[in-house]
């Protein structure tokens, strides 16, 4: 049976941070891995390795909030290091889907009962059947397409699906938040944005297949058989 150790991914910028928490990490029983930009977390994310998120939002240059809507879909525990003139900025976060708050000055009891009461990683893709072309087999946290393997996080597997499904026809964010997301409530039109440039991304090279943006309607998938 092979020991595997359970990956933290530590979001920050501050790297006498990172290693007090590494370094608490290892004694532990885990194993700390840095991100320093959003890119790096939620592709650090999408293989299964990593168990959960710690995001230090003191200094984080970016949409916190938003990040950790990424993460949530990406199916990671996520806690964040918060101080406490930061009341606004943690409601977002817990509208995002956090799942813990702890408050700086650090406090090792509360992060190690977020550590270790972290749940394991869902490895369902949960998409409903649906009548794709062929070419596309869905597979955890991937799609292949024509013997190709694309990595994709399992929020955006759906939106993929959901697209192919409704080829040819203008997607609006509203219907993509309503078929995709299980709180579509917690959803804004942003993450979904944010997605689609992931999903354009990935499928960069596929010159049969276009992601189009609607101006003011949104979006419209196109896949023709090579």
């Amino acid at each position: 049976m092979i020991d595997v150790t359970p990956v933290i991914l530590v979001c920050s910028q501050d790297v006498e941070l990172y290693l007090l928490l590494a370094h608490i990490l290892r004694s532990e029983g885990f194993e700390a891995r840095l991100a320093s930009t959003d890119d790096d977390a939620v592709g650090a994310c999408t293989p299964t390795e990593i168990a959960a998120v710690l995001l230090d939002c003191a200094v984080w240059p970016s949409d916190v909030a938003l990040l950790c809507a990424l993460l949530k879909d990406a199916g990671v525990s996520v806690g964040a290091l918060i101080s406490g003139d930061m009341r606004e900025q943690h409601l977002q976060l817990i509208k995002a889907g956090l799942d813990e708050g702890i408050i700086r000055p650090l406090s090792p009891s509360k992060l190690l009962g977020f550590l270790h009461g972290i749940k394991p990683r869902s490895e369902a893709l949960a998409r409903p059947a649906s009548a794709v072309p062929a070419e596309f087999v869905f597979e955890q946290r991937a799609v292949v397409i024509g013997g190709k393997r694309i990595t994709l996080a399992p929020v955006e597997a759906r939106i993929l699906d959901f697209l192919l499904e409704r080829q040819g026809q203008i997607t609006t964010r509203e219907q993509l938040i309503k078929a995709v997301w299980q709180n579509p409530h917690a959803v804004g039109s942003r993450t979904v944005d944010v997605h689609i440039g992931r999903l354009r991304k990935a499928f960069a090279g596929f010159a049969n297949l276009q992601l189009r943006t609607v101006y003011g309607a949104g979006y419209s998938l196109e896949y023709h058989q090579s």
